[in-house]
């Protein structure tokens, strides 16, 4: 099935591969239509409703062009270090942005997102730079986020210091919920410039709005280009009337409900990819992890998402994955296109060896074949896969990938009949916090 740029296979997730007890049947998936016909009907009307705000700012045009333009405030003539602090939504999407990019940026500013406060990782960080040439970003949709804002407070008294009260609105951005919480009200003290996060758009959706966007500026990455890729996914959804990316979380939805996949493994082929589905984890685990429905009932919904590295963990996780418990549902993902320069080919061996094989080939066919190795091995002892495909890595199928899987995590909330949106179980946790500080 293609959904955009996106093909996703998931012959191998079905009982004609597999097990019964492992794979799903035609059968079950036709009887899970009506559910999925009330489901995207039930989507389409949120949509329609402006709830759904991870769509809704894909519109915004206005604030791609502000962003934009206090972006151009902070040239790499005059800036030579970005210091991104935010955590959770705050800063996945702009770490996944980075990583996927890392190799092609042609950006002169370095980039570095704080989000664990680790005091080692911290201190080293920021004893490396020059405060004239450095901007701090600060990101907190409720302004009130107690590590970012601890980390935010020593910066501020340190940037007092090096640089002076009054030019503190030039080497701080804020984005924040506007007119609400710590970071508005710092931004109304010293004049620092403020980005809004929209209401209606939580931390984990945030990615293609300032949240993700501003950084990525710094990046080298054409910001217009990742939102032309959310669009096209979301026209594409809305074409299907939530037909194509529904099936998908049926598939997902029936491997945990029937057939026990109560762990859903996300495994890239591309170490691009790697900090994406750790994006891709905070999505999944906070949307669908609920005790309760959205009538009340208790339900303890949620699948545990698990992060994994082609070729990396064939190495160190396959072994659980093919003969351990089979409670897993693997998601590869691959890209199938690479620029010429990175296409190294494994020349013939200066000694007599057994790898006659392996000589003219490159290593990303070499990667590609082992993936699929994977996957044949994983259907010989019946556990099931889906196959995510990219025809290459660009800001644009980026951008399609956030919305795709922003709407498949929203389409299994609504088929659990939970709320996606909240957090309730995380909220409990910083109120435990603040008392143990106080």
């Amino acid at each position: 099935m293609n959904i955009g740029d996106i093909s996703v296979n998931t012959n191998f997730a079905m009982s004609q591969y597999l097990s019964a007890k492992d794979g799903l049947s035609t059968n079950t998936m036709l009887s899970a239509q009506s559910k999925l016909n009330v489901t995207a009907e039930d989507l389409l009307q949120s949509i329609t409703n402006g709830k759904l705000g991870f769509l809704s700012i894909l519109e915004d045009d206005k604030i791609i062009k502000d962003i934009k333009t206090l972006a151009n405030r902070y040239p790499s003539s005059k800036y030579t270090d970005i210091v991104v602090l935010g955590i959770g939504g705050s800063a996945l999407g702009a770490r996944a942005i980075k990583r996927a990019f890392a190799s092609a940026s042609e950006s002169r500013i370095r980039v570095h997102i704080l989000d664990n406060i680790d005091s080692v990782i911290f201190s080293s960080t920021i004893q490396k730079l020059n405060h004239k040439k450095t901007l701090v970003v600060a990101i907190s949709k409720s302004g009130q986020t107690v590590e970012t804002m601890a980390q935010l407070f020593i910066l501020i008294n340190d940037f007092k210091k090096s640089v002076g009260v009054k030019s503190l609105n030039r080497h701080f951005v804020f984005i924040t919920s506007y007119d609400s919480g710590a970071l508005f009200s710092l931004s109304q003290k010293y004049g620092i410039p403020v980005l809004p996060i929209p209401q209606n758009t939580g931390g984990r959706y945030s990615v293609l709005s300032a949240v993700g966007l501003f950084p990525a500026c710094f990046m080298g990455v054409n910001i217009s280009e990742l939102i032309d890729g959310g669009r096209k996914i979301r026209d594409s959804f809305m074409k299907s009337k939530g037909i194509n990316i529904g099936e998908i979380a049926v598939l997902y939805y029936l491997m945990h409900r029937e057939l026990n996949k109560n762990i859903m493994v996300f495994m890239p082929y591309s170490s691009l990819l790697t900090d994406f589905t750790e994006w891709i984890a905070q999505l999944w685990a906070e949307s669908l992890g609920k005790k309760h429905s959205r009538d009340g009932r208790e339900v303890f919904a949620g699948s545990t998402p698990v992060r994994a590295l082609g070729v990396t963990d064939q190495h160190s996780q396959l072994q659980l994955y093919k003969e351990g418990p089979a409670d897993k549902l693997i998601t590869f993902m691959e890209v199938n296109k690479v620029s010429i320069k990175e296409k190294k080919i494994v020349p013939v061996s200066p000694v007599d060896v057994e790898f006659g094989y392996l000589f003219g080939k490159t290593l990303h066919a070499l990667q590609h074949a082992e993936m699929n190795a994977t996957r044949m091995s994983l259907i010989n002892s019946s556990r099931p896969s889906i196959t995510i495909s990219l025809p290459e890595l660009m800001p644009k199928t980026l951008g399609e990938l956030f919305v795709f899987f922003e709407l498949l995590v929203v389409y299994i909330g609504y088929l659990y009949h939970i709320n996606p949106f909240d957090q309730p179980g995380v909220e409990e946790g910083k109120q435990i916090l603040k008392q143990l500080l106080h």
